[in-house]
């Protein structure tokens, strides 16, 4: 009995420490988090507040841009939508407040290229889903001096919609999301760099 627990008594100094010191490593990498944060890229610590311009609407609805849908779509106040997504996509991100040009730190503007709706599915020789697909050009401009801060192309918001069954929305509607994407693009580009 006496050797057992002396066999035992060695067996645990012996394994205990490499025991501990695989459990307590695992335990602090549990704890330190997923690896991974957010940071503003290109924002100075002291840029706080941001104006979202209008977008310039420059989408050339005359220009053909293939042989079936032959001409670029045209919505009217598509420019308000897309500032309107903005400014909510910066309320719900958090690191930037929305201020009057003249109380901002920076200053968003914009233009609007393209908004393109492509068939992607067919039945019966009708189109039953959309892509539509939003894109635009932006320059990010600190207030105080009008220096670039970022300047980014043909940045694309899209979604897809079904026009019939029980995934069907209307084109306003998917309009409204590629909006929502495209600010989330925007806004992304912007603040994070993960």
């Amino acid at each position: 009995m006496r050797s057992q627990r002396n066999k035992l008594f060695l067996y645990a100094i012996r394994y205990l420490p490499r025991t501990l010191v695989v459990w307590g490593t695992l335990y602090a990498i549990l704890l330190s988090g997923c690896g991974y944060a957010t940071r503003s890229v290109i924002l100075p610590p002291d840029m706080k507040t941001i104006h979202v311009q209008l977008f310039k609407n420059n989408v050339d609805i005359v220009k053909e841009v293939s042989a079936k849908d032959k001409y670029e779509v045209y919505r009217p106040n598509l420019e308000v939508d897309l500032r309107d997504a903005i400014v909510n996509r910066i309320f719900l991100d958090g690191h930037l407040r929305v201020a009057a040009m003249d109380q901002a730190d920076a200053i968003l503007e914009g233009e609007i290229i393209q908004y393109r709706k492509d068939p992607l599915r067919y039945q019966d020789e009708e189109v039953r889903e959309y892509r539509i697909s939003l894109v635009c050009d932006i320059v990010l401009r600190d207030a105080d001096d009008s220096s670039v801060l970022l300047e980014l192309e043909n940045i694309t918001g899209d979604t897809t919609y079904f026009t019939t069954g029980s995934l069907q929305k209307s084109e306003n509607q998917a309009l409204t999301d590629a909006a929502s994407d495209l600010a989330r693009r925007i806004v992304n580009s912007i603040v994070e760099n993960w």
